[in-house]
């Protein structure tokens, strides 16, 4: 699911895109924002579509492989990972398969060769080797191997990366945290049950489904009023010295402050702390920081932070 972090990340893109626009137009950026987050979904389900792609390409040469009268010394037996439970799964599950359609996911059949380069560097790996060579079955070893493999095959290979990035342009800052549910929805099967375990919805809840949409409108709509209290502070800086993306990750911490009560301060200035580590240059950590720090406490003064109980932990 699409965390806080990321739908703040959404939103930071939006809002630094409304800023450059010529036409002021919220609704056609609110659209793109929710494009995007119905795009990071699709990633997710594209990934399981590509294990889906590599196991059947596994039936397709173990198949192959039977039918040889003689057998090269060379080959190396499928058996075990077209055998694999929690590959198997994956194949066979109804609702992937109808999300991968609802989607129109087809990209493997016109990029054979990613798919041969991807097969090709897992049946050289050495975990592959030990694998298939092992005797012992069972539903851990397959649920390891399958979690290794994507791991340190798929959610590393630079060439399904620059696929990624030339196919969606929000799937590049999308990728990490995919990769993280893929592998956590691979190891959190359970052996008792015949299903994958699949993120089924793009939110946590409905309060995390508005947060995204409500901070873009926040922001854009009290422009003014949020520069003018942030000019407060930086008395000895015109804002327009100040990094764009610096000035807007302030109007979205401060939007926090002002408008989401159930928000702490504290998580919302370590959230726009992190992202302005990945966003903004070296030394915007320590402005943004103290500028904040500052916002917050006029604010508190004021009696304008507003928080319910749970935002005041």
């Amino acid at each position: 699911m699409l965390n806080r972090r990321q739908l703040r990340i959404k939103a930071l893109e939006v809002v630094y895109a409304y800023d450059k626009s010529i036409e002021k137009n919220i609704d056609f950026q609110i659209k793109y924002f929710l494009k995007s987050n119905h795009n990071f979904f699709k990633l997710y389900i594209t990934c399981f579509s590509l294990i889906k792609e590599l196991y059947r390409k596994a039936n397709e040469l173990n198949l192959k492989n039977k039918k040889k009268y003689l057998n090269n010394e060379n080959d190396i037996s499928l058996e075990k990972f077209c055998s694999n439970t929690i590959l198997r799964r994956i194949f066979n599950d109804d609702y992937l398969s109808q999300k991968i359609d609802d989607f129109k996911i087809d990209y493997w059949e016109n990029h054979s060769e990613l798919i041969s380069s991807i097969w090709k560097e897992i049946l050289e790996s050495d975990f592959t080797s030990k694998y298939l060579n092992d005797t012992n079955i069972s539903f851990e070893n397959d649920k390891s191997y399958i979690t290794n493999l994507y791991r340190k095959i798929i959610a590393s290979n630079k060439k399904l990366y620059e696929f990624f990035e030339d196919n969606e342009i929000s799937w590049i800052n999308d990728l990490p945290l995919i990769n993280s549910l893929v592998l956590s929805s691979l190891k959190n099967n359970n052996k008792n049950s015949n299903k994958i375990v699949l993120m089924k919805d793009i939110y946590k809840n409905k309060e995390d489904a508005d947060f995204g949409v409500s901070l873009i409108k926040k922001v854009i709509e009290n422009k003014e009023s949020l520069e003018k209290e942030i000019s407060n502070i930086t008395l000895n800086w015109d804002n327009d010295r100040i990094a764009q993306i610096d000035l807007i990750l302030l109007q979205m911490c401060l939007s926090e402050f002002l408008y989401f009560k159930s928000i702490p301060v504290k998580v919302s200035i370590n959230e726009y702390l992190e992202i302005a580590k990945e966003y903004s240059s070296k030394k915007s950590n320590v402005f943004i920081n103290g500028i904040l720090d500052k916002l917050s406490k006029n604010l508190m003064k004021e009696g304008l932070l507003k928080k319910n109980k749970r935002g005041l932990q």
